[in-house]
């Protein structure tokens, strides 16, 4: 058996195998024009409520015209790596999202946001470490990173793309970096590992404590005010996944940490990641410090920062014109409209006696998928009904926490919210999928 027929053979085993599992193969293809709201699936107009478009801007005059401003001004072309240059509109953005979160400091940005995670992850394991520094010592013989190991702190439902960085520079490097994964919101827990590092270890680490705010599946909200006071406690920077929080969370949209009683205080430790992808509708993601020095030596020890594209010079400029929206009253009527909409939800789900996960008002809600063997079939069934929404289970949710995903819209009206609480009920009904195998 040569290297093709292995290979077509284990394709052929995996689509078998997987034929049951929601994300291996696309369960929904539309037809005609990316709609944004209403897609076209199967002879049947769908309300999207699978998608990250929070606040609804994609389809909205003011955003769309100023995409297509920004368009005929700018070549629609990308330019090559910003080890090499950046464009004015990359500076500008990156310039846009530090003021946005921190009120000034620094800002990367990455042409997508699991690249961001898995990116900085390795910068901050390895530092000038990093195997992409060493294979070019001849020419850049720096040791600015001091001789103490990088300890990751992650709760348990970080998100893939950071354990998957932090798993890369620990194979790297394993004497540079380490990891402990603390019970999913669990601050004692996470307090008793600081304190075993500190006999291990003492003074000699650089500890980063690593969570996201909103948890993408559920919509549950962490609570920031804690870790920032553990963070100052035991001497550790806090890695902040905002990504479904940027824009429709806190003040100004600014996310979960935002809220934090005294976020001020916190500033030199905080470094938050976000994404263009959900209420900004565009590609791309970024994070942002307090110290310019650190962002530096991050996009430096990034590989994928130095030879990779950035995002297009005339996406950077429309971005910055949308987050001023964003963060003012455009943005939040949007974010009101949003949160009244996932009450309404959220009381009429329960009203019809679903369990819910969390009872935040984050514009994410779940529904426990008691008998996951039917999850293909849930998405069917609503799918026929007029919505599309998500199925959360293995491998993206370990055996038990399978759960039906909806995410709201700003623009969801009140006859398409009564319409899917009813579908819901004639799922329920039909396929008793809150009810265990």
């Amino acid at each position: 058996m040569g290297t093709i027929q292995i290979l077509q053979s284990e394709g052929a085993a995996f689509r078998k195998g997987a034929e049951d599992v929601a994300m291996f193969e696309p369960r929904h293809r539309t037809r005609g024009p990316f709609g944004g709201k209403h897609l076209e699936l199967g002879g049947v107009r769908a309300v999207d409520l699978s998608g990250l478009d929070y606040l609804a801007l994609g389809s909205d005059p003011k955003v769309k015209a100023l995409m297509a401003e920004s368009l005929a001004r700018h070549d629609c072309g990308i330019p090559g790596s910003e080890a090499i240059i950046q464009m004015e509109q990359s500076h500008a953005l990156e310039e846009a999202l530090a003021r946005y979160h921190l009120g000034g400091g620094a800002a990367i940005t990455f042409s997508a946001g699991y690249g961001t995670n898995f990116s900085i992850m390795e910068a901050l394991g390895l530092r000038t470490h990093s195997h992409f520094i060493r294979m070019h010592q001849d020419v850049a013989p720096m040791r600015a990173t001091a001789d103490v190991p990088t300890l990751f702190f992650m709760d348990g439902d970080l998100h893939f793309s950071a354990r998957h960085g932090i798993r890369f520079a620990r194979k790297l490097q394993p004497e540079a970096c380490a990891a402990s994964t603390y019970r999913t919101g669990d601050a004692g827990h996470l307090e008793q590992l600081l304190r075993q590092s500190l006999e291990t270890h003492g003074d000699r680490a650089v500890r980063v404590i690593l969570t996201d705010t909103v948890e993408s599946a559920t919509g549950r909200e962490f609570d920031m005010a804690t870790l920032c006071r553990l963070a100052e406690t035991y001497d550790c920077m806090l890695y902040a996944d905002e990504a479904h929080a940027v824009g429709a969370l806190g003040p100004q949209g600014r996310g979960i940490t935002a809220k934090v009683a005294g976020f001020e205080r916190y500033r030199e430790r905080l470094m938050l990641m976000g994404t263009l992808t959900k209420v900004f509708c565009q590609p791309g993601g970024y994070v942002v410090m307090n110290d310019s020095g650190l962002a530096s030596l991050l996009k430096f020890c990034s590989p994928q920062h130095v030879f990779s594209a950035p995002i297009a010079p005339w996406i950077a400029a429309a971005t910055v014109k949308v987050l001023e929206l964003v963060s003012g009253e455009y943005g939040e009527r949007r974010r009101e409209q949003v949160r009244r909409i996932s009450r309404q939800v959220r009381e009429r789900l329960e009203q019809a006696d679903f369990e819910l996960v969390s009872h935040t008002d984050t514009p994410i809600l779940a529904i426990p998928l008691r008998n996951a063997r039917v999850g293909t079939q849930v998405l069917e069934f609503m799918r026929r009904e007029g919505f599309i929404i998500s199925v959360f289970q293995g491998p993206l949710m370990p055996v038990g926490r399978e759960v039906l995903r909806l995410a709201m819209r700003a623009d969801l009206e009140a006859e398409e919210v009564e319409r899917l609480i009813q579908a819901l009920v004639r799922c329920r009904e039909a396929l008793r999928f809150t009810a265990p195998e």
